[in-house]
């Protein structure tokens, strides 16, 4: 199947998000030096291509954003509290992961805005029409390398709560991660085996779709650790 027909597959299930009402509760203003911040974080930190649609779809609903430390537990996270939308993607993404993130997040924004109940699944119905509605503008080679767009257009089909939960765009994410990486995938340790990450040191136990449940060795608590954390082998 060529790339162009892959895209009309997965752009057919593509459809208009829920119109915003006009009743929405406030979101943040801004001013002209934090919209200048908001465009110089995203130039450093999207691909090129990306930075006006980015930047676009943070004036249309503004959020306070935060480019956080190293996470194991997530990429990004978006809150409302407090009347502030807020969110938070990772420093140590590559440019690909981030915008995924990017984009990712602010899908949550706009289903939080959109919703017609009280309540709605964090990665429910809402979200993913959202989801895939917003990253529909920059699924394209100006954006994305082949190698990446591929699986992402695959995955964006029925996007999952983590992009690591699709393995072969998980792998092509990994091939741009930023710096050195040590060790080997979780996802690559072997069930009953000894592992260290973070200086402590666990024991894969199952899989449980994007985590692995894992025992501290010490505490001989239970912990779940995301599939694609880098982690070293303990000799037996």
């Amino acid at each position: 199947m060529s790339l162009s027909q892959l895209f009309k597959i997965v752009k057919k299930n593509f459809q208009e998000p829920t119109p915003i009402p006009a009743a929405a509760p406030p979101v943040n203003s801004y001013t002209p030096q934090v919209a200048k911040k908001m465009h110089e974080m995203l130039t450093k930190h999207v691909p090129a291509d990306a930075v006006e649609y980015c930047f676009d779809l943070w004036k249309e609903q503004p959020f306070s954003f935060k480019i956080s430390r190293s996470r194991s537990t997530c990429f990004g996270n978006y809150i409302y509290k407090d009347g502030q939308h807020k969110i938070t993607v990772n420093n140590d993404l590559s440019l690909y992961a981030f915008v995924i993130t990017y984009v990712h997040e602010i899908a949550h924004q706009r289903a939080w805005l959109g919703k017609s109940r009280r309540k709605i699944e964090p990665h429910g119905k809402e979200w993913k029409k959202n989801f895939q509605v917003l990253m529909s503008p920059i699924l394209n080679l100006n954006v994305f390398p082949e190698t990446i767009l591929i699986p992402l257009t695959h995955y964006m089909s029925n996007p999952a709560a983590s992009s690591v939960s699709y393995a072969p765009l998980a792998r092509a994410l990994q091939s741009f991660e930023l710096g050195e990486k040590s060790g080997i995938l979780l996802s690559e340790v072997g069930d009953n085996q000894w592992f260290t990450f973070r200086n402590t040191v666990f024991q894969r136990l199952e899989k449980r779709r994007t985590r692995i449940l894992c025992m501290e060795r010490a505490s001989k608590r239970r912990y779940t650790i995301l599939a694609t954390a880098r982690v070293d082998l303990v000799e037996a």
